[in-house]
């Protein structure tokens, strides 16, 4: 439950989990395309031929023979597939800015939104408002990052874009130039005062992804440490790395997955286990 909620599938309202644009166009597809897996029947009779391997009446390896080989197959057939962006067709007074012609709801990172059904020949595009998106803007500055490197013939230049979160400025080359020009007052609010134990230049700060809060160096991109919560401000005793706040019953842990000191609950059970 706790992977499907960090990766957006699902929000979590009190006890009730609600499906989100990408979860519902994620479901959409299984159910298209593997409902034979995802099925309550397919659940409920391997589940007895997992029983019967534990029993000792069926060999576990042609059992997953006869799920993998026919499995693999379908996903390699499934590669070819478009992506699944299309949540169908706008409603018919939704008309594209650009052309005129009508509109589809497509899903984007950003969640979703309405694009003329002549896409790629009209990149047309509405918020589900109705408002008109624009693409990115230029700002009349040449990126920092690759800019300066590669001269004005083949550097990128800084664009205001649509996000998420708003509008922010980047370069026009991304994906192959990752550079975001952020906000200095901003950026200091975001600050945790931790210095990054990676490059020992920049500091730990909040940063939000596609699967939520996290924490990286403010050096970024040179510097690429980044972990899962905020950084408490002390070092494991044990592997030398940051150690972050942790749940109500474990306040503290240490960032690397790999240390002992990430889950520090199960230093008693292997203290124990050792003695006996």
């Amino acid at each position: 439950m706790k992977t499907i909620e960090e990766r957006g599938y699902v929000t979590k309202e009190g006890r009730t989990l609600f499906p989100t644009d990408t979860g519902d166009v994620v479901s959409s597809f299984l159910e298209n395309n593997f409902a034979e897996y995802i099925s309550d029947t397919f659940t409920a009779e391997m589940e007895d031929e997992l029983d019967e391997i534990a029993e000792g009446k069926r060999e576990y390896v042609k059992t997953l023979k006869d799920f993998y080989i026919p499995f693999q197959k379908d996903v390699k057939e499934k590669d070819k597939l478009a992506k699944a962006t299309n949540m169908g067709e706008a409603p018919e007074d939704m008309k594209c800015p650009k052309c005129g012609a009508s509109m589809i709801i497509k899903l984007a990172r950003n969640g979703k939104f309405y694009s003329c059904s002549k896409y790629p020949d009209c990149d047309g595009a509405r918020t589900l408002e109705g408002n008109e998106l624009e693409g990115p803007k230029e700002t009349g500055e040449m990126c920092p990052l690759c800019g300066e490197k590669k001269g004005k013939s083949g550097g990128g230049k800084l664009v205001i874009r649509q996000g998420k979160f708003g509008a922010f400025i980047s370069c026009s080359r991304y994906p192959k130039c990752k550079f975001i020009k952020e906000d200095e007052e901003e950026k200091k609010k975001k600050l945790t005062g931790v210095q990054c134990p990676t490059c020992k230049k920049g500091e730990m700060m909040e940063r939000r992804g596609r699967f939520g809060i996290f924490y990286s160096c403010s050096n970024y991109p040179d510097c690429k440490n980044a972990i899962k919560a905020k950084p408490t401000g002390n070092i494991c005793d044990l592997c030398g790395s940051l150690m972050m706040e942790g749940t109500k019953t474990i306040p503290e842990r240490c960032s690397n997955k790999m240390c002992k000191m990430h889950n520090p609950h199960k230093l008693g059970e292997d203290i124990k286990n050792n003695k006996k």
